[in-house]
């Protein structure tokens, strides 16, 4: 009776195994799902469960599963790794490097988790510590493609982009059709201004079935881009308009619940309507300050509004520290600007606790490699919009940047370019929610102007571009900073460091003038939202027509 029981609780997992060695996972899914319905609890099972709960958004549910095998299995790395995997693309980076530390300790010498662990370094900006671990990977296993590949992609996110293509090159060589590695020849041609071969590789990935929908849709964003860049306009919107609905519907279920961006700018600026000014001066100081950097800036406004050039552009001079887009004050809007009590509980900030904020700001800033320079410190955040009351009160000396660009291709470019996903970029997943999105986040700034003492100037996109010397003076005087020629060189800035925006590319090529008016190729598109965009383009004084 035993042995009958042991074996029929055996034969599940050894046809799963027998389907996902074949590559049947479809079988491998209803199996494990079966089974697992049936009560049946082993890691396999569960991690197969969870992989495909993963594809479709549901994170959290996999996760569950993912911790539920780590129960039954604690010292097997191969548990851990998935429970990485799965947290990568839930967007949970530090939580998954974790993973990856814990299943690399189980077994150092495995090349499989030295990649895993890299990935995760690389979407941080450890690429030093990246490459190494890719490095690593490539000699313990020669014949292993995804260390190779993640040295290229390193290679090609940093601009090196003969080192990029010389690696590509080998990795086709050795896998002609592999998606991957299509992908990156594709964006290399992208890189390199070369549209007809970006296309051509990204046109062989678009037309293998079967591809898994996260991939697809990240494919025809890249496609989308170079159909624009050949001027095939009515292809490129169709593609990137395709792309958002997949990547809407995949994480459809991690923003259901939630609170969408377009109404966290509603709320916020309606509850600062009605905030009385006097209790939104700067909170007090008790302890003398221990900041790392004498003056800090941060740089604002919205998405694809020109704040990489401008930060490439500061990051070139030799007393400036920049930081790209990193969590500085996430802790801080989640304790106060996510509730009426929490903004109500800002206001009324008393020096201990605000010294405290201010602290936590700089270990994170300090985490992320910011340093006693004895210089200015400039916090890039195009969403950080949301964060001026944190930044009034904690920060009151701080200069801010208000990246300002013309409202119809700020939203034409959030449409049509890929992202990490979060809860402002799920709002780019339509056209109208893209718009809609924009003008509440423009609505709550102007109320945040008018209630909290703010140092702020603008600095519009398309004067920074036309007249980048006199514009760059102008910055540098506000900042306090001397105006340095190596400021001008913003292409040989991003070479020697890792963009990990979209505007990566184009900063790597110097300043042009593609992206300013482009949104009149693409007019007929934007009719639906020309006229919730039309008040912003009054305000800011772009003419009816573009540039």
């Amino acid at each position: 009776m035993s042995g009958d029981g042991v074996e029929t609780r055996s034969a599940p997992l050894e046809a799963l195994r027998a389907a996902l060695r074949a590559g049947r996972h479809d079988q491998a899914l209803a199996l494990a799902s079966a089974a697992t319905d049936a009560g049946l609890a082993h890691p396999l099972l569960l991690q197969v469960a969870a992989a495909a709960l993963a594809q479709i958004g549901r994170f959290d549910e996999a996760l569950a599963l993912h911790e539920k095998a780590a129960g039954l299995a604690p010292a097997d790395p191969a548990v851990r790794a998935a429970m990485g995997e799965c947290l990568f693309a839930a967007q949970r980076p530090e939580a998954a490097l974790a993973a990856w530390r814990q299943a690399l300790d189980l077994a150092p010498k495995d090349p499989t988790l030295m990649c895993g662990k890299a990935r995760v370094l690389a979407s941080l900006g450890h690429g030093e510590e990246a490459a190494a671990l890719f490095a690593a990977a490539q000699v313990a296993d020669p014949g292993r493609l995804e260390a190779p590949f993640g040295l290229a992609r390193l290679a090609l996110e940093a601009g090196r982009l003969d080192e990029a293509d010389r690696l590509v090159r080998a990795l086709l060589a050795r896998a002609p059709g592999q998606p991957d590695f299509l992908w990156l020849a594709g964006r290399l041609g992208l890189a390199r201004g070369d549209h007809q071969a970006a296309a051509a590789f990204l046109e062989k990935i678009a037309a293998i079935p079967g591809l898994p929908a996260a991939q697809r849709a990240e494919t025809q964003l890249a496609l989308g881009e170079a159909l624009d860049g050949l001027g095939r306009t009515s292809e490129a919107f169709a593609l990137a308009v395709e792309a958002k609905a997949i990547q809407r519907r995949l994480y459809a279920g991690r923003a259901a619940g939630r609170e969408g961006e377009t109404a966290r700018f509603v709320r916020l600026a309606a509850w600062f309507e009605r905030a009385d000014p006097d209790a939104w001066k700067a909170a007090p100081r008790k302890d003398p300050p221990a900041d790392p950097a004498p003056t800090h800036a941060f740089l604002v406004g919205f998405p694809r509004s020109g704040t990489t050039l401008l930060e490439q552009a500061l990051a070139g001079h030799p007393g400036v520290q920049t930081l790209e887009e990193a969590p500085t004050l996430a802790a801080h809007f989640a304790e106060f600007l996510s509730s009426a009590a929490g903004c109500a509980r800002l206001a009324r900030l008393d020096a201990d606790q605000a010294d405290a904020w201010r602290a936590r700001y700089w270990a994170e800033a300090r985490a992320h490699g910011i340093g006693s320079s004895g210089g200015l410190f400039v916090d890039k955040a195009p969403a950080g919009t949301l964060s001026l009351p944190l930044i009034a009160k904690l920060f009151p000396d701080a200069k801010i940047l208000f990246a300002l660009r013309d409202p119809r291709d700020v939203v034409l470019s959030c449409l049509r370019n890929a992202f990490q996903m979060n809860a402002m970029t799920y709002a780019f997943t339509t056209l109208e929610e893209t718009a809609a999105c924009y003008c509440a986040c423009m609505a709550m700034a102007e109320v945040y102007r008018r209630v909290l003492a703010l140092d702020l100037i603008e600095v519009r996109h398309e004067v920074l571009v036309e007249d980048f010397d006199g514009e760059l003076a102008r910055i540098a005087g506000f900042l306090g900073i001397d105006d340095r020629p190596a400021m001008r060189d913003v292409a040989a800035t991003a070479r020697r460091s890792t963009v990990r925006t979209p505007s990566g590319p184009q900063v790597r090529l110097g300043l042009n003038r593609e992206g300013i008016g482009r949104w009149r190729a693409y007019a007929g598109k934007l009719a639906p939202v020309a006229g919730m965009l039309e008040p912003w383009v009054r305000r800011f004084g772009y003419p009816a027509d573009g540039p």
